[in-house]
């Protein structure tokens, strides 16, 4: 026995000497190096959880498409968003969590060797993956500020204070990498990706397809976006993206599906549920102008809303839901309620789909972006109508039928609208409920449906709904040279200067 001691306490030692004493101060729980599929990940959920989350603290998309409204407090709701610093969060997410790991994740990769043709393949994959989320994360920058860093973002030991880039320029350079991202998951539609570490499309060989197709998809929107100040430019690049293959169906959606485990939830969880704090209830302009479209409503209205039991809201007569006012603080349960569908931990966040799609092409075919006109455009709207319908559960294909054919719906019914931009305008609108930023873009470009600021923000002398975010504060302070020159490049750093693209 005493020898097993002895020989347990020199092999202790041995140990214990061969240990460099510096290991002391290194955390065990606190590594220093990661590997790249982490920060892929990484980086792909917080992307996803800022673009989904309905935090004031995180961003309000669906509050300034009128969608949604608060109840308690309706300082969002009124337009002050410097409060909370919700633009430097929003910045700070996109900049910091999202598109630092993304480079990050992309040096690494770049940097390792590869045996075989094969390997090779799947790491130029996992490289256009990278780009086209980065493209999709400096679109979504451009969509809310303007001119933002982009040449000299990301590189703080080069450039630790950023030039800002102008943003037409930057679109035109993601229209291209995402352009060439795609073909190389197309050329490489025989190999993997990033497989479990892809959140979003599984990251198989088979999702090659799906990130190309989500790469055309958003060039499209891009490309429509700045249609009315680069038409010929944009009918290039929308031709050419629908040639390469867009989304084919709701089964291409780029979604990311969350889990149980709490940290993997969708955001909304946090926000309606464990937050118990009941912030939020749909928006009456949104609520009455869904409910006046056919008799009993719009079919989406019972998925998207709920009615209480008790208390019971009031509901106008020949009305099926009721919406709080907008802009003003609201009593919780005097007015309907979000569906108890956005309440589950593990409901999807998407940041694009198939019905957004279809309603940008019938926009691209009412410009001549493509080829059709209306008759073209309507086929389009119609298909983005069903699409909506059917990724939210509504099966009827009979009340979907009835529905494209009532009279404030049908396309070539002039009670669905006096112009095409108003018909698109507002059947898009209906359809990117939860979708608050694309919404809010949609209503940006098509100036459809009209909304009007509520009298508690003209009181605080902001007459319109804002169509950009104001810069981050703390660019003011500390990058100030380089903020002062993009505030005068854009017209001023104002909630209603128009992005480069919002020409009307």
């Amino acid at each position: 026995m005493k020898k097993v001691l002895l020989l347990m306490s020199v092999v202790g030692m041995m140990v214990s000497c061969s240990q460099d004493i510096t290991d002391m101060n290194v955390d065990p729980k606190r590594p220093t190096t990661t590997k790249a599929e982490f920060l892929f990940t990484n980086a792909e959920k917080k992307l996803v959880d800022q673009m989904v989350s309905t935090s004031v603290n995180n961003n309000v998309f669906r509050l300034f498409a009128q969608q949604w409204t608060e109840t308690t407090y309706p300082d969002e709701s009124q337009y002050n968003i410097t409060n909370r610093k919700i633009p430097d969060t929003h910045f700070l997410v996109l900049y910091r969590d999202v598109l630092a790991d993304f480079h990050d994740s992309r040096v690494m990769i770049a940097a390792t060797t590869t045996a075989t043709p094969a390997d090779e393949a799947i790491k130029q994959n996992k490289l256009a993956l990278i780009d086209i989320l980065e493209a999709y994360a400096y679109s979504v920058l451009v969509d809310t500020f303007g001119n933002v860093p982009y040449s000299q973002a990301i590189d703080i030991q080069k450039y630790p204070l950023p030039a800002y880039d102008d943003a037409k320029t930057i679109y035109q350079d993601l229209i291209k990498r995402l352009s060439a991202s795609a073909a190389v998951l197309k050329a490489n539609s025989t190999v993997a990706n990033f497989g479990s570490a892809d959140i979003i499309y599984s990251g198989n060989a088979a999702s090659n397809a799906k990130w190309a197709k989500f790469a055309n998809s958003l060039i499209i929107r891009m490309a429509v976006n700045m249609s009315d100040v680069d038409p010929a430019y944009a009918t290039t690049q929308v031709q050419a993206a629908l040639a390469s293959g867009a989304l084919t169906s709701n089964a291409d959606n780029t979604k990311l599906t969350y889990l149980t485990t709490s940290g993997n939830q969708n955001p909304l969880y946090a926000d309606l549920v464990t937050s118990q704090r009941f912030d939020f209830i749909p928006a009456e302009p949104f609520v009455s102008a869904m409910d006046a479209v056919v008799p009993g409503g719009d079919p989406r209205m019972p998925k998207y809303f709920t009615n209480l039991t008790a208390p019971a809201p009031v509901i106008p007569a020949g009305r099926t839901f009721t919406g709080g006012t907008y802009g003003s603080a609201n009593v919780y349960t005097a007015y309907s309620q979000i569906t108890s569908t956005l309440n589950n931990p593990v409901f999807p966040g998407t940041i694009f789909d198939f019905a957004e799609l279809n309603f940008l092409l019938a926009e691209a075919a009412e410009k001549s972006l493509i080829p059709g006109g209306s008759a073209q455009a309507k086929v389009y709207y119609e298909a983005g109508i069903k699409a909506s319908m059917a990724d939210w559960g509504v099966t009827s294909t009979t009340a979907i039928d009835a529905y494209i054919a009532s009279p404030k719906v049908d396309y070539n019914n002039p009670l669905s609208g006096a112009t095409w931009k108003e018909k698109i305008g507002n059947q898009a609108w209906f359809a990117l409920y939860n979708r608050g930023y694309e919404a809010w873009t949609s209503y940006r470009r098509l100036d459809f449906p009209v909304l009007k600021a509520p009298q508690a923000a003209i009181n605080k002398l902001i007459f319109t709904v804002p169509v950009r975010y104001t810069y981050p504060g703390v660019e003011a302070s500390i990058n100030k040279t380089n903020y002062t020159k993009a505030s005068a490049d854009i017209g001023g750093d104002l909630l209603n200067t128009k992005l480069f693209w919002d020409k009307f």
